[in-house]
């Protein structure tokens, strides 16, 4: 049995694997396969079932690119015998009688509204033929239906799948803008842009309870041959506030991109959500600029992850980064942003993934965030950050993996090769307690200092570890010293190591500095 086109599915589940993990998945559960077996201190819907059910899936598991066949933590909607909270309903489709749990006193309404459009607006044209200086501005835009179980494609050769639906779609457009609008109870993308656009303006917005993304940017390359111009160049997104989305699909941000590039994020607040607030699919082209965004309260239903995140395993041709055919992107600047990696958000305030290159990052102010590398990535300068208490995948400044090594894809000793080295320069990075690593690379060799240099740059970095150097460590490949040790050895010889913390007061200082805010504006928890 299958429910598909013409026989639809009864009920839907989501799926989210444990916190550690990347929640993506939901289906739909066949009529008649659902049972809830009593269990001694279960109320049904109050808490976790243990024992008995048996859940036949017809559908869906298709939200994320490589999809899920495993189950962990489990959200169920559309069953009857769960229908025991305020504001839930139920329809029965044979019956066509809804059951609503009324969340007050006296009679309820004698009308309900069912959205029934995905889209509410959708802005059309092609490439050849856009649509131009549409605006939508002072909007309160609210009620679509979901289309998380609808069909999906795989933007590129990052984790998410994606369906180009959203209450406001735009294709083949110039100089469209969004502005003043609240975005509120709606149950799939709020804005998704699609295809060729160019300088599309999403402006002073709020996007507040969502089921999924608030902006999704996705073109249409040629497989990995982006010169065509089908994509999204030259967007800004800016001074938007986000807070409260993700509820129905849990792999989703305030804005997402693939096979977009040029496009500006910045001076945007987000929070409260269950995944990256700002996620880049792919490397396609390079270009952005993401700055002065406040980004925290991240990756509060999911982990291996960070507030921002970035994928970069499939190179794009392109012509952006000097006018000519390239897979070389430009690089993305990201810089003077406000970010707290709390919650499970584990991969740091940067989190640039499997492959990850071309970034300059400076200037932020990370709570529990570092630099990372892995899978190849390269090309990456980290300059002018301050660091407090570190974390990327455990706590130090820098994180170096190794993971081409194995595969002959690396550099020497597994490394990025001459030429294109990840730089850790200028940085302030406060450890917490003392033995907290300021480096930790798995590859390398503390006896070829020539390859691990062209490999990773660090120099003019400030390290404040408790307990001064005879607690510092510095681990290359299987080797572990003291920071001393690692500067006698000729490494990072003009960074400096400081006993103890600073002042919270000093931290604070640093950070209205760096951010340019007025004297007093900041208050830092350490």
């Amino acid at each position: 049995k299958a429910c598909n086109a013409s026989r639809a599915c009864d009920s839907f589940a989501w799926h989210s694997e444990q916190i550690e993990d990347w929640a993506t998945q939901c289906y739909g559960i066949l009529g008649n396969e659902w049972s809830t077996a009593a269990e001694d201190g279960i109320v049904s819907g109050r808490g976790p079932h243990s024992e008995g059910g048996a859940y036949v899936f017809g559908a869906g598991g298709n939200q994320g690119s490589d999809g899920n066949d495993e189950a962990a933590e489990w959200f169920i909607e559309g069953i009857i015998d769960e229908l025991d909270a305020p504001n839930e309903y139920f329809y029965d489709a044979e019956t066509q009688l809804l059951y609503l749990m009324f969340n007050g006193t006296g009679t309820p309404a004698s009308e309900i509204v069912v959205p029934s459009l995905a889209n509410l607006f959708d802005i059309s044209g092609t490439q050849s033929s856009p649509v131009r200086n549409v605006t939508i501005e002072g909007l309160t835009i609210t009620e679509n239906r979901p289309t998380f179980m609808e069909p999906r494609g795989t933007p590129s050769g990052g984790d998410w799948a994606l369906e180009r639906q959203g209450a406001i779609r735009v294709e083949g457009s110039e100089s469209t803008a969004i502005k003043n609008c609240l975005f509120t109870r709606l149950d799939t993308n709020a804005i998704s842009i699609n295809g060729y656009n160019r300088h599309a303006v999403v402006d002073k917005n709020e996007f507040v309870w969502l089921g999924q993304n608030a902006i999704t940017s996705w073109g249409r390359a040629d497989k990995n041959d982006g010169r065509s111009g089908n994509v999204p160049l030259y967007s800004r997104i800016t001074n938007n506030l986000a807070h409260e989305i993700g509820h129905i699909q849990k792999q989703s941000s305030f804005y997402f991109q693939a096979e977009t590039a040029l496009a500006t994020i910045e001076n945007n607040i987000v929070f409260n959500i269950p995944r990256a607030a700002i996620n880049f699919n792919d490397g396609f082209g390079g270009g952005a600029e993401v700055a002065h965004n406040l980004l925290f309260n991240t990756c509060r239903e999911s982990g291996d992850h960070g507030a921002f995140n970035s994928w970069d395993r499939l190179p794009y041709i392109t012509t952006i980064n000097d006018g000519s055919p390239s897979t070389v992107p430009k690089r993305n600047n990201v810089h003077n942003n406000f970010i707290v990696a709390n919650y499970a958000a584990d991969g740091g305030c940067l989190d640039n993934d499997d492959g990850s290159s071309y970034y300059d990052i400076h200037h932020n102010f990370c709570m529990y965030g570092g630099h990372k590398q892995n899978f190849d990535g390269h090309s990456k300068r980290s300059f002018g950050n301050i660091h407090v208490h570190p974390q990327v995948y455990g706590t130090k400044c820098i994180d170096e993996e190794a993971e081409g090594w194995g595969f002959g894809t690396s550099g020497p000793l597994g490394l990025p090769p001459k030429g294109y080295a990840e730089e850790y320069t200028d940085n302030i990075c406060i450890l917490p307690k003392a033995g907290d690593p300021y480096l930790v690379s798995q590859g390398g060799d503390l006896q070829d200092r020539t390859d691990f240099v062209n490999g990773m740059v660090s120099r003019n970095n400030t390290i404040y570890i408790p307990g001064g150097d005879a607690e510092s460590v510095v681990t290359v490949g299987q080797r572990r010293v003291s920071f001393a040790e690692f500067q006698k050895l000729g490494f990072d010889t003009a960074s400096k190591l400081i006993p103890g913390s600073p002042s919270t007061e000093q931290i604070t200082s640093w950070a209205e500095e760096l951010l340019g805010l007025q004297r007093g504006a900041a208050t830092i928890f350490i």
